[in-house]
Parts: C-alpha cells; sequence; structure tokens
C-alpha cells in the first residue's frame, strides 16, 4: 500500500505543478485568509470565489475590522453569491474572532459559526501545517476512483498516516475537482459523447504535456488535430 501511496503521491503532484492556479491565498498561512476562502468556496467555483475573496479581504483584512461592520454592509459585498447564511455565519465568527485569536481557539475552531470538521480541518493543515486529511466528498471521491475502494472511509482511516503525510494533498485535491467539475459543465452544456468524455479526463491528465508543442507564445492553438492526437497519445507528438 505504501507503493500505491508514493505513486499517487507523484501522479497528483505532477498535475497539481502544472494545472494549479496562483491564488494568493495559497501563498498563506494567515488563519483569517484561509478560513475566509473556505467559507466563500463552499458551493461555489474557485474563480467566482476568489473574486469575492479579493473584495472582502480589501474591506476587511483582519476579523476586528468585520465585527464591526454591519450586517447589511456585509450582505451588500456578499450580494450575488448567494447562500446569505454563510455571510451571517462569517459576520458572527468575526465578532468571536475579535475577542478570540485563532490561536485562543486552536486546535479546535468548531466555535465558530459554520465551522464543522472539514474547516476545522482546513484550518489545521493550511494555517498550523498540521498533517490532517481534510476529508470531504472531494477527498473520498478522487480516493475512491484512484485506489478502487469500494469503502473508501475505512480506507482513509487504515492508512491516514501515509496520506497525510503528502504535502499539500488538500489543495491539490481541491484544484483537481475544481477541473473536473468544469469538465463536466461542459460535457453538460455541449452533450459531449463518450469518447469526448474520455479525451477531457486525458485532457487533464496529459494536456500540460502538448500544450508546450502546439500552443503558441499568445496561448492560441496552432495544431488541433496534432495537439488532440498528442493528448491520446498520453502526451507524446507524432506515432
Amino acid at each position: 500500500m505504501k507503493t500505491e501511496v508514493s505513486h499517487f503521491k507523484e501522479n497528483i503532484r505532477s498535475w497539481y505543478k502544472n494545472n494549479a492556479r496562483n491564488f494568493s491565498w495559497r501563498k498563506t498561512n494567515d488563519p483569517w485568509k484561509i478560513y475566509l476562502i473556505e467559507i466563500l468556496s463552499q458551493q461555489t467555483q474557485l474563480d467566482r470565489a476568489n473574486k469575492y475573496y479579493k473584495k472582502f479581504i480589501s474591506e476587511y483584512p483582519n476579523p476586528e475590522k468585520m465585527a464591526v461592520a454591519s450586517k447589511k454592509k456585509i450582505l451588500k459585498l456578499w450580494s450575488g453569491l448567494g447562500y446569505n447564511n454563510r455571510a451571517i455565519r462569517l459576520h458572527e465568527s468575526a465578532k468571536i474572532l475579535s475577542k478570540k485569536s485563532f490561536n485562543d481557539l486552536y486546535p479546535n475552531f468548531m466555535e465558530l459559526p459554520g465551522v464543522g470538521k472539514y474547516t476545522n480541518s482546513a484550518l489545521l493543515s493550511f494555517a498550523y501545517g498540521e498533517k490532517v486529511i481534510t476529508v470531504d466528498t472531494n477527498v473520498k471521491r478522487v480516493m475512491e476512483r484512484y485506489f478502487k475502494k469500494d469503502n473508501v472511509d475505512k480506507f482513509i482511516e487504515e492508512n491516514e498516516n501515509l496520506i497525510s503525510e503528502i504535502n499539500d494533498l488538500n489543495n491539490q485535491i481541491s484544484v483537481l475537482n475544481n477541473e473536473i467539475f468544469l469538465q463536466k459543465q461542459k460535457i453538460n452544456q455541449f452533450n459531449i459523447d463518450t469518447q469526448e468524455l474520455e479525451f477531457l479526463k486525458l485532457n487533464l491528465e496529459h494536456g500540460h504535456k502538448c500544450r508546450k508543442s502546439f500552443f503558441n507564445a499568445d496561448g492560441f492553438n496552432v495544431g488541433t488535430e496534432e495537439y488532440k492526437s498528442c493528448v491520446l497519445n498520453g502526451g507524446r507528438t507524432g506515432g
């Protein structure tokens, strides 16, 4: 099993290196910034959540500033994102954090409204460098498909020590699932058939190897059929 986990580590790290976008909050261990993006990205695509993150972190760089703001102002800034109860819980959390810091609450942040096991683990992992897995549906789905396990909860529990050693695993799986979600949107929108679906899967895995050969400096595809052939050939040109 250790060998299988090692292969998984190499594969997902390589994929992440070539596909992760450069969001500012991926480079911070500030628990407020991490908590903010975690709340914003619930049931929301990362690109959209990131736009709101920039607005919120600019207006409220710390929980103390948000704590003294009115609920009306918070909801106005939140407008358009949906699920307004998240904004209300965020505001209530800021009030608590203006009196108790994240360090005061560490390692249990569930005193904050709306913080469950997943968000608590995310804070421990991203803000405090703890080797914990933020287990949610996305993580389970990836583990289930990669390791071909029927009882994925049992598998994660039995191999938690090995899996938690994978640096930045939580970010890597988050990015992977966001990309898969975007591909599914394209599939639903254009009614893509099974053969095209297989191409999209391969493109996620091998596309970065082919882009160097078939995209010019401006990012335009200069060899559509050749590019597709490269992807279907596992990232190899020709043959």
